[in-house]
């Protein structure tokens, strides 16, 4: 997975908009009064001012599995969830978090596959959730979701099944972060989806071409060295941020390509 990193804020008149949306959450009398203001509003998160501020920080990829629109439709996804929340598949629902419903700053672009298939869940490591009156509670928990936007992403990465392009650990990481990872790839089903599976394989497959190309390549030392650039160069692109899973390429060129191929692609 690959870290979202955000750059600027979303225009001013939607922010202005959510803001008040959300002081009018925050002195709602009760529970029913602020379910009635969130759906009144839910045009906000859709509204294609945030949507497309939102899309074009990662190029209209999906923040969880790098995919495109070629796998499914993509969501303004609320990475904690706004009305109610499950701890794990079975449990009790639970009080959502209302006062972010409407704060640009909790929501994630997702693939409609994964959406749906993440739902409510939302379960922490240990301690207590964080709550609407102590703004500091929110950076104190200990969710087990990966958020795309942190550091974290780095745990979940790539692995060529027997026919598919898979999300694996990364290798190296150590407990709690092994379950997090683990937990992350169930919650949002990344490798349920034989499309997305399919097209990670693509990306998978035409890397190695690439490596093989490079790592094969024969002749005079000028035509070698044209040829074993050319690869370089085409590898360079896949992974760059901008480029459609990207991660998966990175994953196959640190695991299979030669340690100079990995360092001219990778170097600064």
């Amino acid at each position: 997975m690959r870290r979202v990193v955000i750059n600027g804020t979303p225009p001013q008149d939607w922010v202005n908009n959510a803001e008040a949306v959300t002081q009018q959450l925050r002195v709602a009398a009760n529970e029913a009064e602020r379910e009635s203001i969130i759906e009144a509003n839910k045009h906000l998160w859709i509204d294609d001012r945030i949507r497309n501020w939102l899309l074009s920080q990662f190029n209209n990829k999906c923040w969880y599995s790098e995919a495109q629109d070629s796998v499914s439709s993509i969501h303004v996804d609320h990475y904690r969830p706004k009305g109610r929340v499950k701890q794990q598949l079975g449990a009790e629902f639970e009080g959502g978090y209302w006062w972010l419903a409407f704060d640009w700053n909790n929501y994630r672009i997702c693939g409609q596959l994964l959406n749906v298939k993440k739902g409510d869940l939302f379960p922490i490591i240990e301690g207590a959730r964080c709550t609407s009156t102590n703004s500091v509670s929110l950076e104190l928990e200990a969710p087990v979701l990966i958020d795309p936007c942190s550091d974290q992403a780095r745990l979940i990465s790539y692995e060529k099944d027997e026919d598919a392009c898979i999300a694996v650990i990364a290798g190296g990481v150590r407990e709690p972060d092994r379950t997090r990872a683990e937990k992350t790839i169930e919650i949002l089903g990344l490798n349920l989806r034989s499309r997305l599976n399919e097209k990670r394989n693509e990306f998978w497959d035409k890397c190695m071409m690439k490596i093989n190309e490079y790592e094969q390549a024969q002749g005079p030392q000028a035509l070698r060295l044209v040829r074993q650039a050319s690869a370089k160069s085409a590898l360079k692109e896949m992974v760059v941020y901008s480029a459609e899973f990207s991660s998966v390429s990175e994953a196959c060129i640190r695991k299979n390509a030669p340690g100079p191929l990995i360092a001219a692609v990778f170097e600064l």
